[in-house]
């Protein structure tokens, strides 16, 4: 299968761009390091012609990326300019790379736990909003043309050299006002396999599907932290936080019913099976 991959050259990009070529596919990509802008309607299209698939990972990554403004115009201009693409050229699906903050983390507190892709959205960031505003329109698109739209959200997505940075950091007292992270972290070779899965699922329609390790990143125990943090918020967890102590608050059994996706990798030095 010809797959073209938007932000080839991004944070995300080489380690999807591998998976997808070592699971037999060809990789077209496209990237602003190459002088190929996402908000180029013209040049989205050229490079569409006779691909079978587009992984769409191009955008200003979090609200520090750049101005309000160029993240509001890249992320959803050039998700519109992707969707378009994909329908004039016939291609039968698009693999979207949203975000955990699309149902608005890091903004508010949740609205229960464990959340799962079943909470609303509704964030006010820019960073958050576009991803949201993007999802809504790939729901939208896939309605009106039939083109599939699988909408992936990694949470905060670490790579070997970003989870030893932060094992060597010492812990940040929170922010007055701020809202805790909820300890959400997956590994990046996880996002890459589960893009693979996303590309190669028999599954029709539009999707949104939360990507989360199953473990939480601190050393106390899950519920633990959600009595210090959270004890609120209502609970919808079971007696398998008493099994898993340190078990992740995304609940990511939506990806594994449409996609198989058990992440592999958890918080490094714990022994972690795939979530339950």
């Amino acid at each position: 299968m010809i797959i073209l991959l938007t932000g080839s050259r991004g944070r995300l990009g080489p380690a999807v761009a591998e998976a997808l070529s070592a699971a037999g596919h060809e990789v077209r990509e496209f990237d602003l390091a190459e002088g190929l802008d996402v908000r180029d309607a013209d040049a989205v299209r050229r490079v569409a012609r006779g691909v079978d698939l587009i992984v769409h990972a191009a955008g200003l990554a979090d609200d520090r990326g750049g101005a309000a403004a160029d993240i509001m115009s890249i992320n959803l201009l050039g998700t519109w300019n992707v969707l378009l693409a994909a329908e004039q050229e016939g291609i039968r699906r698009v693999v979207y790379f949203s975000s955990g903050k699309s149902i608005g983390m890091l903004e508010r507190e949740p609205d229960y736990l464990p959340v799962d892709d079943r909470h609303r959205g509704l964030p006010g960031r820019p960073y958050g909003l576009a991803k949201w505003l993007s999802e809504e329109m790939c729901q939208a698109f896939t309605k009106r043309t039939g083109v599939d739209t699988i909408c992936l959200r990694p949470v905060a997505v670490f790579d070997q050299e970003g989870y030893a940075r932060s094992l060597n950091s010492p812990p940040r007292p929170s922010a007055p006002g701020s809202v805790w992270h909820l300890g959400v972290h997956i590994d990046l070779r996880d996002v890459a396999t589960a893009t693979v899965a996303a590309v190669n699922t028999e599954f029709r329609g539009h999707v949104r599907l939360l990507l989360c390790a199953a473990d939480i990143a601190d050393r106390r125990p899950t519920l633990e932290l959600v009595a210090t943090h959270l004890k609120h918020v209502p609970w919808r967890g079971g007696p398998e936080f008493e099994r898993d102590p340190y078990r992740s608050l995304v609940d990511v059994s939506h990806a594994k019913r449409v996609l198989g996706f058990y992440p592999q990798y958890g918080w490094p030095g714990r022994s972690t099976g795939p979530q339950g």
